[in-house]
C-alpha cells in the first residue's frame, strides 16, 4: 500500500515544505491565503455547501491572527532589547511575554501585550479600527476552539442558534488586519536592521581605538 505523505509521479500535484519557506511569516500567511481560497470557493460559485466552510474558513483567518500577533511579540521583544542596549528605548519594558505566550489562544490579551512592547519602542499609536476588528474575532471566538470544534469542552454548541455571516466582509476585515500588521512587521524588520548596523559600527570604532590607543599615547607624550 503506497503512502499518504509521499512525493506523487505527476510535480503539478506536489508541494514543497520545509526549506522553500524563506521565512515565518510565509507559514503563518499560508492560513491567511487559505482562508481567502475558500471564500472565493464559497462565493463565486455560489457553492451550495459554502455553509459548511464557515467554520474552517473563520479557523484559518483566526489561526492566522494568532499566529502574527505572537510572532509581532517576539519581533518586538527582540527590537526593545537592542534598543536598551543602546540606552534607546522609548520607555522601560519590564515584562517577558515571550515566555507566556505559547500558554494562550486569546489574541485580545496577545494584541494588548503588543501594544505594551510597542509603546516601549515607539510613540506610533495603533490603530482603534484595528483593533476594534480584531477583538471582533476574540469575541467570536475567545479560546481559539469556537471554529475548531463544534462544541465546547463542556459538550455546549458553539452556535446554538441559527445565524448568517458575510464570508466577503470577513475577508475584507482579515485583509485590513493582515496589511496592518505586516507593516508592523517591516517596521520592525528595518528598524532591527538598522539599529544592528549602529550597534556593529559603534562596537568595530570602540575596537578601533582599543587598538590604536598605544598609538595615541605614544603622539601624544613622545
Amino acid at each position: 500500500m503506497a503512502k499518504v505523505f509521499e512525493k506523487g509521479l505527476n510535480s503539478f500535484n506536489n508541494v514543497s515544505v520545509g526549506k522553500n519557506f524563506t521565512s515565518e511569516t510565509s507559514y503563518i500567511i499560508g492560513y491567511w491565503e487559505a482562508g481567502d481560497l475558500l471564500v472565493d470557493m464559497a462565493i463565486t460559485t455560489n457553492n451550495p455547501q459554502r455553509d459548511r466552510l464557515f467554520l474552517p474558513i473563520c479557523y484559518n483567518y483566526r489561526h492566522f491572527l494568532e499566529l502574527n500577533l505572537k510572532y509581532l511579540i517576539l519581533e518586538a521583544e527582540e527590537l526593545y532589547y537592542l534598543l536598551e542596549k543602546e540606552n534607546m528605548q522609548n520607555k522601560d519594558y519590564k515584562n517577558n511575554f515571550s515566555n507566556e505566550i505559547n500558554n494562550t489562544h486569546n489574541i485580545n490579551k496577545l494584541l494588548n501585550w503588543l501594544l505594551i512592547i510597542l509603546a516601549c519602542i515607539s510613540d506610533d499609536k495603533f490603530s482603534k479600527a484595528i483593533n476594534k476588528l480584531i477583538f471582533e474575532f476574540h469575541k467570536i471566538d475567545e479560546t481559539g476552539q469556537t471554529f475548531r470544534y463544534l462544541k465546547s469542552k463542556d459538550d455546549i454548541i458553539h452556535f446554538k442558534n441559527r445565524e448568517e455571516f458575510d464570508l466577503e466582509k470577513i475577508k475584507n476585515a482579515v485583509y485590513k488586519i493582515g496589511n496592518y500588521l505586516m507593516g508592523i512587521d517591516i517596521y520592525l524588520s528595518e528598524h532591527s536592521k538598522f539599529i544592528k548596523a549602529y550597534i556593529c559600527e559603534m562596537e568595530s570604532n570602540y575596537n578601533w581605538e582599543y587598538e590604536h590607543q598605544d598609538d595615541y599615547y605614544y603622539n601624544n607624550y613622545y
